[in-house]
């Protein structure tokens, strides 16, 4: 990835130009590349996407502008539905798909592909994954369903499992320390100690998967989380903590591997609306032997 981004203000001499125009005088994109950041959503004013290359931009405006040459052509594969009713819909999010827009793009993640799948259905997100991760999440379908959910995950009550593989083995045990982000990471990232901007406590459980659990999958040492918090990078920085590394987390000390072997396996929660109680799967196919 060759991600570029800019931050510039509007000036009163700018008043006049196109944003188009705008970006190629401030950036170091032409306005070929310009309208190429417009369309795929790299383009913020004031904090908001904007794809209209002709728009003009009062003085004093933020604009932000991300954009990623090597990105590849929009995804087209179906997102995999593991469980819809009228009120919520849970989907197995593939690996290497951000959840929602990124900086340069609002349309390769999995948020922007579900609505294409799905033109009519309307969304509320409650939780997000990696995008290395793959694996379940639940989005409610209506603002009652959206109330419960919200309600859920805001007490925790739910029980999130993840199946990750490890390089070496790990025995059970319970990690509760803060995670921050590290000031001055360079990629971003997080972590327990250190100098850590904002940290938040965190919770996980770890246990060493069953042999009926992984049965099929790529022989390793595969472990259970459970997470009682729901942290960015959370399993990813608690496993570091332990001194056990994600195979395949590169971005924090993994043994190099071809994909994050880390995946939303099971989600247990009461209906937002019904109440019936719920045991969500989505099987780790991506890791079958």
């Amino acid at each position: 990835m060759t991600l570029r981004k800019w931050t510039f203000t509007v000036t009163p001499e700018d008043a006049e130009l196109r944003l188009d125009q705008l970006i190629a005088k401030h950036t170091e994109l032409s306005r070929r590349a310009a309208r190429e950041a417009l369309k795929l959503g790299g383009v913020q004013v004031d904090r908001k996407r904007v794809k209209v290359a002709g728009k003009l931009v009062k003085p004093g405006l933020e604009i932000r502008v991300a954009f990623d040459p090597d990105l590849p052509p929009v995804p087209t594969t179906p997102i995999p539905i593991v469980f819809e009713d009228a009120w919520i819909i849970a989907v197995d999010k593939p690996a290497g798909l951000a959840t929602q827009g990124t900086w340069a793009s609002d349309r390769h993640d999995l948020l922007a592909l579900l609505k294409v799948q799905r033109p009519d259905l309307q969304t509320f997100l409650h939780h997000r994954l990696d995008q290395g991760t793959s694996g379940l999440l639940v989005l409610a379908k209506d603002p009652k369903a959206n109330k419960g959910l919200a309600e859920a995950f805001a007490s925790r009550d739910l029980e999130k499992l993840y199946l990750a593989r490890l390089s070496e083995p790990l025995e059970a045990c319970t990690v509760k320390a803060p995670i921050g982000r590290l000031r001055g990471a360079d990629p971003g990232r997080f972590g327990c100690e250190g100098d850590l901007m904002d940290p938040k406590s965190a919770h996980t459980d770890f246990r060493p998967a069953t042999a009926e659990e992984t049965a099929g999958l790529v022989p390793g040492h595969w472990v259970v989380a459970r997470i009682h918090t729901g942290r960015t990078h959370q399993i990813r920085v608690h496993l570091v903590h332990l001194g056990r590394p994600i195979l395949g987390d590169g971005l924090y000390g993994g043994a190099p591997s071809d994909r994050l072997w880390l995946h939303a396996w099971r989600l247990g929660l009461q209906h937002p609306v019904t109440g019936e109680p719920l045991l969500l799967e989505a099987p780790p196919m991506r890791f079958l032997a």
